[in-house]
């Protein structure tokens, strides 16, 4: 689809945004984070491994 558009027009943005968003919704219903497989200390915002 994205090859119909002119490149990085509104609409080639809108599509690609689309794409994106759905992309991300099908990743969400896959994706499994156990509770007990992370644990983060109260108040703070952490990145990366916890091993």
């Amino acid at each position: 689809m994205l090859s119909t558009l002119r490149p990085y027009s509104d609409a080639w943005w809108a599509v690609h945004d689309e794409i994106e968003a759905e992309n991300d919704r099908q990743l969400g219903s896959k994706l499994v984070i156990c509770r007990s497989c992370v644990t983060q200390p109260p108040g703070e915002d952490t990145t990366g491994s916890i091993r």
